[in-house]
């Protein structure tokens, strides 16, 4: 039941990109490139030029910072941590053969999950364990049921990119929020100033096609952006408390509201450190 639940999830998380790729993306670009922009071309050339050169920057990086977070890997729990690692290392060191295992941990023993003291732990003492993955799980780490794994620094599985954001992609992430939001602000601001402008000049207004396109996109925008603004500003603000949104709703917990976050460098490292 479990595995159906995640297949429909992830199935749903290529639906959201398809409508992002296929529809949401070009009737926005066009809308405002080929409907709001060029037609300027020929009566005021500078400020055509200002919203063209503008709007592409900004556009250009969403769309990379979309492909990032969507193709860049969350980071998974290291394979030091698999309890076949750590029953191995056991047996080595009862028969005296760390030497043979020990060429088998990545370079840095400082650095390595095996030798990190671990802040987070059970209630009993003991370090946290997945039983799906059959592995240890280091501080921060958290099991996926629709990835179906552990997840280093794991934030929450975001359907609209179909993957999950963690430890290697959450920068990518608030680049795509916060270039999203800025990209749908920009877009309606521009639409509402010719908006205000035709009314101003005495232009008629006619529903038709390109009216249409206008409202639908302008509404969009709109919905977008003011969504979009508190959930990158609710980001931004765990960022700066070094929280992932798994930590922050734990938080509610009464037992652990007290509790002070034991990864929060100050806000200028925290900042840093994404």
């Amino acid at each position: 039941m479990a595995d159906k639940w995640s297949d429909q999830i992830r199935a749903c998380g290529l639906f959201f990109i398809s409508i992002v790729v296929l529809m949401v993306i070009p009737l926005v670009y066009h809308c405002f490139v080929f409907l709001t922009a060029l037609p300027l071309w020929q009566t005021n050339t500078a400020s055509c030029v200002v919203l063209l050169v503008s709007f592409h920057v900004v556009f250009l990086l969403l769309i990379v910072s979309y492909w990032k977070v969507i193709f860049t890997d969350a980071g998974g729990v290291p394979y030091e941590l698999d309890e076949a690692w750590i029953s191995e290392l056991n047996l080595a060191h009862r028969f005296g053969l760390e030497a043979e295992v020990s060429e088998r941990v990545s370079e840095g023993q400082e650095n390595s999950p095996l030798t990190v003291p671990s802040a987070e732990r059970k209630l009993d003492g003991r370090q946290r364990y997945c039983r799906k993955c059959r592995k240890f799980k280091p501080d921060r780490a958290h099991h996926c049921k629709y990835c179906g794994r552990c997840v280093l620094k794991m934030d929450h599985h975001c359907p609209w990119v179909n993957n999950c954001i963690g430890y290697c992609n959450y920068k990518y992430f608030i680049l795509f929020c916060s270039y999203t939001t800025i990209t749908c602000f920009y877009v309606a601001a521009t639409i509402f100033t010719g908006f205000i402008s035709t009314i101003i000049q005495g232009h008629p207004l006619q529903f038709t096609v390109v009216e249409f396109e206008f409202l639908v996109v302008f509404c969009l925008m709109m919905a977008v952006t003011v969504v979009l603004t508190g959930f990158t500003g609710f980001h931004y603000m765990l960022l700066l408390k070094n929280m992932s949104t798994i930590e922050h709703v734990e938080k509610r917990d009464p037992t652990k509201k007290d509790q002070v976050n034991p990864f929060d460098l100050g806000r200028e490292r925290n900042f840093i450190q994404v």
